[in-house]
C-alpha cells in the first residue's frame, strides 16, 4: 500500500510541474473609464494557473491490490480572480502647452473657471470641412467685471474631466483621444500652469476604478499634493501624488479596498470608505480572503481616518457607508446614503464628530429620500431636500431639529443643489445638471426668502466665492429668442445683480468652479 500512495504521490507531483511551465495567463485588458485608480508600488501578479481537480491515474499501471482512495477536494486550490497589470506612474508625453502669459506669476486671489466648446462646424464656409478635433477653451473670469482670460486649449474629449488645484498652479486633467487623434496619448495629465509645461502621469488603459463608482482625483488644500484611488493586484490604494512628479506614495497599503478619499480642511487627515472590517484581505490563497473568480468589488465599507503626518490609520465606527464622505469643516464629516444610485428610494444623512469621537443620523427613519445636504462652515445649519409624497426645501440644526421647510418649490430627485456664504448669512438654491426647474433662490438663516425667484433665467449648481461677495451659477434663459441658452452669471450675495460672463461666446458652456488663493 505505502509502494502505491508513494508512487501516486510522485505522478500528482510530475502533473503539478507539467502544469505550471504552462504560458502565465495575462491579466484581463482594462477599459478605460472615467475616473482614474492606477498604483506605483502594486507589483502585478500573474493568476495561479489551476491545477485539473483529480488526477487521472491512466498512464499508471494499475495497480493489482486495493485501488488508492480519489483524491480529496483539499489539495486543490481555490481558483482566484486574474490580478490587474501593474499601474504605475509612467511619467513621459512630456510638452508644453500654449498658456496665457498673464498666469505666468500665478494667481494672487480667487477666479470663477470654466469650459467653453468652440463647435466651429455650423458657422464654417458651405464646403468647408468640419476640423477633425474639437477642441475646448478653459477660462478664468475675475469676478468683479475683468476681462474673461482662456487659460488653455484641450481636446473636447476632455469634458469636465478637469481638475484645478486650489492655488491655480496645476491643472489635472483626464485626455480621451478621439477620431483623428493617436489612441495611446490617453491618461491622466498634469498641466503647471505658470510654466505651460503637461505631463502625463498614467495610461489611459491602466486607469480602472474597478467598478467603485464617484471616483475622482482630489486635491490637498494647499495644492501641494494629488489623492487618487488605484488599482493594485488584487484591490485598490489610496496613493498620494505630488503634481510635479517628485513623491508618489502608498498610504494605506491594505490588502482590502481603501477608495472615496476626501481632505480634511486643514490638509492634515484623509477620510476615506474601506471594506477591511468585513473582507481584511483579497490576496489570493490568503486566510478569510474574501477572493474567488465571481466576486465583485465593494460598494461600500466603514469610516476610517487617515493622519498623513504620523501615518496613523484609525476606524471611525460600526456604521456601513455606501457614499463618499465629505468635510464640513475640521472637526464634522457627513456622509448621504445612496446618493450614487440613480433609482435609490431612500437616503439617510449621517453626522460624524471626530474630536468627540460620536456620530448622529441627522434624518429619521422614514423612507424619504434626503439629498443636496448643504451645511454652513460651523456646521449649525443644515439644508437639504425631502423627496417623499410630498417634495420640500428643509432648513434644520445640528442635530437634526427641523426648523423651517417649504413645499413650494418642487425639484427634481437629486435635482436640488445648495451652496452657504462663507459668512453663513446667505444660503442659495438652485437645480441641478441642466435640470433648473426655477430662478435661482436665495434664502437667509432664518429661511427668509431674499427675493422671488426670476422667471427668465433659470438657476442650477449655485456656488459662493471663497471671499463670500459674490454668488456665480448655470443659468437657462427663457426669454423670447435665447430659450434654452446656458450662460455662467455672477450676482451679489443675495442673488441680485446678475450679469453673464459668458453672453458673447457663441458655444456651449460649463462651469467647473472657483480656482485661486484668498488675497492676502
Amino acid at each position: 500500500m505505502r509502494r502505491i500512495v508513494i508512487t501516486l504521490a510522485v505522478l500528482l507531483l510530475s502533473s503539478l510541474a507539467c502544469t505550471l511551465t504552462l504560458d502565465d495567463v495575462k491579466p484581463t485588458p482594462i477599459p478605460p473609464t472615467f475616473t482614474p485608480p492606477p498604483s506605483q508600488t502594486a507589483v502585478a501578479q500573474q493568476a495561479s494557473p489551476t491545477p485539473s481537480p483529480s488526477v487521472q491515474p491512466s498512464s499508471t499501471p494499475r495497480p493489482t491490490v486495493t485501488a488508492t482512495p480519489t483524491l480529496t477536494p483539499s489539495l486543490t486550490p481555490l481558483p482566484s480572480s486574474t490580478p490587474f497589470q501593474q499601474v504605475g506612474l509612467i511619467y513621459d508625453q512630456y510638452g508644453s502647452l500654449e498658456v496665457n502669459s498673464q498666469l505666468a506669476n500665478g494667481l494672487t486671489r480667487p477666479y470663477l473657471s470654466f469650459i467653453y466648446v468652440d463647435d466651429q462646424a455650423d458657422r464654417l464656409p458651405e464646403g468647408t470641412p468640419a476640423p477633425e478635433v474639437v477642441m475646448e477653451v478653459v477660462y478664468i473670469v475675475p469676478p468683479d467685471g475683468g476681462n474673461r482670460i482662456p487659460v488653455v486649449e484641450l481636446p473636447a474629449t476632455t469634458e469636465n474631466s478637469i481638475f484645478w488645484s486650489p492655488t491655480g498652479d496645476y491643472l489635472a486633467y483626464l485626455l480621451r483621444p478621439g477620431p483623428g487623434e493617436d489612441p495611446t496619448t490617453g491618461g491622466l495629465y498634469i498641466l503647471n500652469v505658470r510654466l505651460g509645461i503637461t505631463i502625463r502621469m498614467f495610461d489611459l488603459d491602466t486607469l480602472q476604478p474597478r467598478g467603485i463608482p464617484g471616483h475622482q482625483p482630489v486635491w490637498k488644500p494647499d495644492g501641494t499634493q494629488l489623492a487618487i484611488t488605484l488599482p493594485t493586484a488584487y484591490e485598490t490604494d489610496i496613493f498620494l501624488l505630488a503634481p510635479d512628479g517628485s513623491s508618489f506614495n502608498n498610504v494605506t497599503n491594505s490588502p482590502a479596498y481603501d477608495f472615496w478619499p476626501a481632505w480634511s480642511p486643514d490638509g492634515r487627515y484623509l477620510a476615506f470608505v474601506s471594506d477591511r472590517d468585513t473582507c481584511p484581505t483579497w490576496l489570493p490563497g490568503q486566510p478569510n480572503t474574501c477572493d474567488r473568480p465571481d466576486a465583485t468589488p465593494p460598494t461600500s465599507g466603514k469610516l476610517y481616518l487617515l493622519d498623513t503626518q504620523t501615518g496613523q490609520v484609525q476606524k471611525v465606527n460600526d456604521i456601513q457607508l455606501n457614499s463618499p464622505p465629505h468635510w464640513i469643516n475640521d472637526r464634522y464629516i457627513v456622509v448621504t446614503s445612496g446618493i450614487l444610485d440613480p433609482l435609490a428610494g431612500s437616503s439617510d444623512i449621517w453626522v460624524y464628530d471626530i474630536e468627540a469621537g460620536s456620530s448622529w443620523q441627522l434624518t429619521p427613519n422614514d423612507d424619504a429620500l434626503y439629498t443636496g445636504a448643504a451645511w454652513n462652515d460651523d456646521a449649525t445649519q443644515v439644508l437639504y431636500q425631502r423627496a417623499a409624497d410630498v417634495t420640500s426645501i428643509v432648513m434644520a440644526d445640528r442635530v437634526g431639529t427641523v426648523t423651517n421647510s417649504t413645499d413650494e418649490y418642487n425639484f427634481p430627485r437629486f435635482g436640488l443643489t445648495a451652496d452657504w456664504s462663507p459668512k453663513g448669512d446667505y444660503v442659495a438654491v438652485g437645480g441641478h445638471n441642466g435640470q433648473c426647474p426655477f430662478g435661482l433662490m436665495v434664502y437667509t438663516k432664518d429661511f427668509q426668502l431674499v427675493s422671488s425667484p426670476s422667471v427668465s433665467v433659470l438657476g442650477c449648481d449655485p456656488l459662493y466665492s471663497p471671499t463670500g461677495n459674490y454668488l456665480a451659477f448655470t443659468g437657462i434663459s427663457s426669454a423670447p429668442g435665447q430659450d434654452g441658452r446656458v450662460d455662467i452669471y455672477l450676482s451679489n450675495p443675495s442673488g441680485v445683480g446678475l450679469r453673464s460672463v459668458t453672453s458673447t461666446l457663441r458655444g456651449p458652456v460649463q462651469m467647473l468652479g472657483w480656482v485661486g488663493p484668498l488675497p492676502n
